[in-house]
């Protein structure tokens, strides 16, 4: 090894001679059989991830999800499936009535809660939810339309940033000397910049380091896998409509055809050696052709795509899709058993649950504190003690085993080791209003049963 390392250090420059050589590290070991592994020494997120490798990024990304189906696949599941038809607010405080107030004006404001008023609450959260996978985040501004009413405005990931070059943010993000947000810088249509506080901006992505100020797109991992995927594709696709084109091939020994390319030879044979084409058709039926000598008339078949490029694209989408959500789950799962789809199943859950997490922390809790408090100042609602407490009630969770879950499922609210609200949580809905709901239906049947005298038990069947 200390041969090597001499060998080494005659032939390359000090500069490119790794430190770690000579170590048990296999992996940091140089060797010849393997290429170079690019970037600097390690450093924080923020000097890898510099604005125009950001930038980037993001227009390739943007590039994949308006041309690839798969893309489109991918990032519509996991808005689909983590938002569904949005993720609801439960108040907390200990005022049940005013917990039911609160949810009632929220409720209210949430149809037209943007600033154009083109988008409601629920849709806002799709929106945030699709743009942190294709762009990587999203950026919420906590603002009031001109009649001074609490509203969000929506703002994507290239309408934050700076000039080349600038000294004053890191890519549009003005930071204190703990690293924390102080302003972010936006574009506006006029071409200018407007520092807005960090206090009205809610800044919504998936953190992957300590040390990053921006966010790059979910499919950033694989870019150039699904760009070499298209590529390779369109190229197939055109020698398969060229190899369609092709029907026969005629082979001949001289390797040329004559001037006027006929199939059937008449002249340049001798008398008596070939039967008559039209006599033998009368036969046999069908079309006959004649050839010279040397000659054969042959099918042509295509063996494209072959088997082997089908798999090496699905090799590709596979790679693509690890880091979202699993490939049998957005694409094909004809190749898994029963035990491997509730396995995939499972994963993608918990992808979609970890994303709900991320809109919950940073998008809907901040928006209700925002919404609610203004109200409370404006005294359209009372203060009360921990009126900033809610929960949040995702969409119906995805599953394979419905019929067996909810069994599982009343089985264990009648031994006791799940609650109701637990339980009507998993299905998507408001343990309030199923608990109102119930009563309500309860004293129609009570009473439509005593008007018309007949027994209880004629209308409703308890268990």
């Amino acid at each position: 090894m200390n041969r090597l390392k001499h060998i080494a250090h005659l032939l390359l420059p000090p500069i490119f001679v790794p430190k770690a050589w000579g170590s048990p590290y296999e992996s940091v070991n140089w060797s010849p059989r393997r290429g170079s592994v690019p970037g600097a020494s390690p450093t924080d997120a923020r000097n890898e991830l510099t604005p125009g490798v950001r930038t980037e990024l993001v227009r390739k990304s943007r590039y994949m999800h308006k041309n690839s189906g798969f893309v489109r696949e991918l990032v519509a599941n996991m808005a689909i499936y983590s938002t569904g038809d949005g993720i609801r607010v439960q108040a907390q405080s200990p005022d049940p009535q005013w917990n039911r107030t609160a949810e009632a004006y929220f409720a209210m404001w949430s149809p037209r809660c943007e600033v154009t008023r083109r988008f409601s609450f629920e849709e806002c959260q799709a929106l945030v939810c699709r743009g942190m996978d294709i762009d990587g985040e999203y950026f919420i501004h906590k603002t009031r339309d001109t009649q001074g009413e609490p509203r969000i405005q929506l703002i994507e990931s290239h309408r934050v940033g700076d000039q080349f070059g600038s000294q004053e943010t890191i890519d549009g993000v003005g930071l204190d000397a703990w690293g924390a947000p102080v302003f972010y810088r936006t574009l506006e249509d006029n071409g200018k910049t407007r520092d807005l506080p960090a206090t009205s901006i809610l800044h919504i992505h998936e953190p992957e380091w300590a040390g990053g100020v921006r966010s790059h797109p979910t499919i950033q991992h694989s870019i150039n896998h699904l760009l070499d995927e298209m590529e390779l594709l369109a190229l197939e696709k055109h020698a398969v409509k060229d190899n369609a084109d092709v029907s026969r091939i005629l082979k001949t020994a001289r390797g040329e055809l004559d001037d006027n390319g006929d199939f059937v030879v008449g002249a340049g044979a001798a008398a008596g050696e070939s039967s008559d084409p039209v006599s033998l058709q009368k036969i046999v039926g069908g079309k006959l052709v004649a050839l010279k000598p040397d000659e054969s008339l042959d099918s042509f078949q295509s063996n494209r795509p072959s088997p082997t490029f089908t798999g090496f694209l699905e090799h590709l989408r596979r790679d693509f899709a690890l880091g979202m959500i699993p490939f049998e789950f957005a694409a094909d799962s004809s190749k898994i058993g029963g035990a491997g789809v509730r396995l995939i199943v499972a994963k993608a859950d918990r992808r979609f649950s970890f994303r709900q997490m991320i809109l919950e922390r940073r998008l809907i809790r901040p928006v209700w504190t925002y919404v609610i408090g203004d109200a409370i100042d404006r005294g359209m609602l009372p203060a009360i003690e921990g009126w900033w407490k809610i929960c949040t009630v995702p969409p119906k969770r995805v599953t394979v085993d419905a019929g067996r879950e909810a069994q599982q499922n009343r089985a264990d609210v009648e031994m006791g080791l799940k609650t109701l609200s637990d339980h009507f949580q998993e299905l998507g809905a408001d343990f309030g209003e199923e608990i109102e709901r119930r009563a309500s239906d309860a004293k129609l049947i009570l009473e439509t049963a005593a008007k018309h005298g007949v027994p209880v038990e004629m209308l409703w069947k308890p268990s």
